[in-house]
C-alpha cells in the first residue's frame, strides 16, 4: 500500500531532466542544487518517449514519498515550442515533435518547465552578475544572463547563437545559409564537413572551429557589453587544449575595441544535470 504524505510533510525537491542525442538523464535536487537520486541511460534510436518515461518511473520509485517533486525542469535541444510543449530543433532530430511536457507531467504530476540545453548551460555558468554562455554540443546553443536573470525575448529563445554567420561563402548550414557558427562548432556541423566522427577531426579544422568561436565571442561581447563568456559542451571536451589555444590566438585580432580589453573567455564544464538544475532553481518558490 502506498504511503500517503500530507502537504506539510513534503520538502521542496525538484526533478531535473536532460535530453540529448547520447543520453537521457534524470535526477532529484534539493533547494541548494545538490543532486540526490539520479539515473542515466543511453538515448535509444527510437521510442525515446517510452525510454524517458521508464527512467522517470525508476527515479521516482527510488525517491522517498515525502521527497516527490514539486516541480520538474527539462533541458533539451532548442528552441522550445511552448505552444506544443516540446522541442523543435532544426534538422532531422528525433526529439522534434514529441510532446515532452505532457508526457512527463502525466508521470510526475507537477508543473514542468522546458528550456534549451544552451540556455540552461548559461544559467549554470552564472555565479552572479552577467555572463554569456556558449554551449557547443550536437548543435550550437547558448544564453545571456544579465544581473542573474536569463534573458528571454519574445519567443523565449535569446541565445540561439547557432546561426551567427561569419563566412559569406563558408560551409553550408542546415538553415539553408552558409558560414553559420553551427556549421563550424557543433557536432553535426563538424561531422558533416569531415565525414568522420568528432574525435577524428583534423587539427586544421579544430583550429578553424576555435577561430570561429573566437569571432562569435568578440561579436557577442561587443553587442551585449558583457565581458564574461563561458564555453562548454562535447565539442570542447573532444577538441581539448588545441581548440582553446585557437580561440585565444584569434581573440586579440577581434577585440581591438577599447571596451573589449578585459574580455574574459574561459571553459566551464558541468555535470549533465547542471543546466536543468539551474533552470529548476531559477523558477523560485512553488506554491
Amino acid at each position: 500500500m502506498a504511503t500517503e504524505v500530507s502537504s506539510t510533510d513534503r520538502v521542496d525537491v525538484r526533478m531535473v531532466i536532460d535530453l540529448g542525442e547520447r543520453h537521457l538523464a534524470v535526477g532529484m535536487i534539493d533547494t541548494d542544487g545538490n543532486v540526490g537520486v539520479r539515473d542515466r541511460v543511453v538515448t535509444p534510436p527510437k521510442d525515446r518517449d517510452l525510454a524517458l518515461t521508464r527512467l522517470i518511473h525508476r527515479v521516482l520509485a527510488a525517491t522517498p514519498a515525502e521527497q516527490q517533486p514539486v516541480l520538474c525542469a527539462v533541458t533539451g535541444p532548442g528552441p522550445v515550442d511552448e505552444q506544443f510543449g516540446g522541442f523543435a530543433p532544426l534538422g532531422n532530430n528525433d526529439w522534434n515533435g514529441l510532446p515532452v511536457r505532457d508526457a512527463i507531467s502525466d508521470v510526475v504530476g507537477c508543473p514542468v518547465i522546458l528550456e534549451s540545453t544552451g540556455r540552461g548551460y548559461a544559467l549554470a555558468a552564472c555565479d552572479g552578475g552577467s555572463v554569456i554562455g556558449l554551449h557547443l554540443g550536437d548543435d550550437v546553443d547558448g544564453g545571456i544572463v544579465v544581473d542573474g536573470r536569463l534573458l528571454s525575448g519574445e519567443r523565449g529563445s535569446v541565445g540561439e547563437f547557432a546561426h551567427l554567420a561569419f563566412e559569406v561563402d563558408g560551409r553550408p548550414c542546415l538553415c539553408g545559409n552558409a558560414g553559420c557558427l553551427d556549421a563550424y562548432a557543433s557536432v553535426h556541423g563538424i561531422e558533416a564537413s569531415t565525414g568522420r566522427g568528432l574525435v577524428s577531426t583534423p587539427a586544421s579544422l579544430i583550429a578553424q572551429s576555435g577561430m570561429m568561436v573566437a569571432r562569435a565571442c568578440a561579436s557577442l561581447a561587443a553587442m551585449m557589453d558583457i565581458h564574461r563568456i563561458r564555453i562548454g559542451g562535447v565539442v570542447v571536451e573532444a577538441f581539448r587544449q588545441a581548440f582553446i589555444e585557437s580561440i585565444h590566438q584569434e581573440l586579440p585580432e577581434r577585440t581591438r575595441l577599447t571596451h573589449l580589453s578585459d574580455l574574459d573567455v574561459a571553459v566551464a564544464q558541468f555535470h549533465v544535470l547542471a543546466g536543468a538544475s539551474a533552470v529548476a532553481l531559477a523558477a523560485g518558490p512553488v506554491e
